[in-house]
């Protein structure tokens, strides 16, 4: 098991949620690691939901945006529920830039916060009936006699099953993505409460076949809920049918797919199939809930490992809110989704159904810089919506070194910043700095937060 100390604490804080206050720190050091854990994992559903109404207008989006923002800022007991929802929000990409309408975008944010920790087929069920992914993926016009096999595609391709295993084998066809896509049809928008419903005179009821010679192939009348809008059946829902699919290992495929994506986003990319296969059995054994799986992850002591901590990339959310709560900026997060939206995330408008292109193109040039001007924000006290108190920071009588080490240790960073680049730090607040002066406190001080902002290591994680 890897140590629980403050550098281990941060990690965990940092990965399963936007980083993290002092106090957090200390009290999830109290927890020890399998309470903290179980802590994070162990929320219900929440049904909350952002402002939106049936249309597209702008400040009606950033208004969701905002509330969304506030909400992953400041979550604390739900902090994993809001980075799951982030999370399934890349994996089931929706963009309001196609849907135009906030609304449904906000009901799917919804469904993603209460039922993201829970049964991964429930969850596929609610995405697959969703207004804002009906309109997306253009499962709306998918009808009997008249095909439309884009969410059939995808739903195989990027959010179930992966387009091969863990070997390369090919995991369907072109004739599975054809008979998936008659099994999905008849699924419509209320157009009054802008939900996702099933019209039975719009299914296709003839018999399909999918993944044909396999041992498990299904055939029949094969669909997704009966007319009073009930589940079918598991040996003739599709949904239920692509959870029994076996890569060319004769493994389950599914849980292999989602557990390499889930650490990819909270480790390191390409983990080897004996790290997978040591994440899934719990997953498996409990009826693929993800909260299992996320625990198996969290608990693992390999997430712990040096590569784990240097792996990828923040998202522009996770180094902004990462910055935020570790130095306990006070804001009303109305000026953040513009300051996302330079670092490259417009939160609820995901450039593909691929989703956001994740790792170092976070940190092309422009990007790269649109960090820095949030830094210099956030660092200067120039935009009135993000309070940063520089005198928290350092305390009259301190040494450079101790305030150096201070801001760098709130962020976490203090053990992977070379020596020489943290003696920079120390020299740019000179040989004896008087912390009681203010003109020192709003000058160095904040310069300092606005250096360690755009050290490469605040980057990664």
């Amino acid at each position: 098991m890897p140590a629980w100390n403050e550098e281990n604490v941060i990690h965990l804080l940092n990965r399963a949620g936007f980083g993290a206050s002092p106090k957090d720190v200390a009290k999830y050091l109290r927890y020890g690691h399998a309470g903290a854990v179980t802590r994070l994992v162990s929320v219900p559903g929440s049904g909350a939901k952002g402002p939106g109404k049936p249309d597209d207008d702008a400040d009606g989006l950033a208004a969701l945006r905002t509330w969304w923002i506030k909400r992953m800022v400041k979550a604390t007991s739900r902090r994993l529920q809001e980075k799951m929802c982030l999370f399934w929000h890349d994996h089931f990409a929706t963009a309001v830039g196609t849907t135009k309408n906030n609304l449904r975008m906000a009901l799917q944010n919804r469904t993603f916060r209460f039922f993201g920790l829970g049964a991964f087929g429930q969850l596929v069920l609610e995405v697959t009936r969703d207004a804002a992914m009906l309109d997306f993926l253009d499962g709306n016009l998918n009808k009997v006699g008249k095909p439309n096999e884009n969410y059939a595609r995808e739903l195989m391709e990027l959010f179930v099953l992966g387009v091969v295993d863990v070997n390369g084998a090919e995991n369907y066809t072109q004739a599975d993505v054809t008979n998936m896509a008659r099994a999905l049809t008849g699924f419509q928008i209320d157009p009054d409460t802008n939900l996702g419903y099933f019209a039975p005179s719009r299914w296709d009821g003839g018999s399909k076949t999918l993944f044909a010679g396999k041992s498990f192939q299904a055939s029949g009348a094969l669909g997704v809920v009966d007319a009073a809008q009930a589940p079918l059946p598991a040996a003739r829902n599709v949904l239920a049918i692509l959870l029994t699919h076996k890569d060319s290992d004769g493994e389950l495929t599914m849980p292999r797919f989602l557990a390499r994506k889930l650490w990819e986003y909270f480790a390191y990319p390409e983990p080897s199939k004996t790290l997978l296969s040591e994440l899934t059995p719990g997953f498996i054994a409990g009826g693929f809930v993800v909260a299992d799986l996320l625990s198996a992850i969290f608990l693992h002591e390999e997430f712990y490992s040096d590569r784990a901590k240097t792996g990828t990339v923040k998202n522009p959310c996770e180094y902004a809110f990462h910055a935020i709560r570790a130095l306990d900026v006070k804001t009303n997060a109305k000026a953040l989704p513009d300051f996302l939206g330079d670092m490259g995330m417009d939160l609820f408008d995901p450039p593909s159904v691929n989703g956001w292109n994740n790792g170092l193109p976070w940190v092309s040039s422009g990007q790269f810089l649109a960090r820095f001007n949030f830094a210099q924000a956030l660092a200067s006290g120039r935009d009135a919506t993000l309070r940063l108190k520089p005198t928290a920071l350092a305390m009259p009588g301190e040494s450079a070194d101790a305030v150096v080490d201070r801001v760098l240790g709130r962020l976490g960073i203090a053990s992977r910043v070379p020596a020489g680049a943290r003696q920079a730090l120390v020299d740019y607040l000179g040989p004896a700095p008087d912390f009681g002066d203010a003109t020192t406190i709003e000058t160095k001080v904040r310069g300092l937060v606005m250096l360690a902002l755009a050290m490469p290591e605040m980057h990664v994680h």
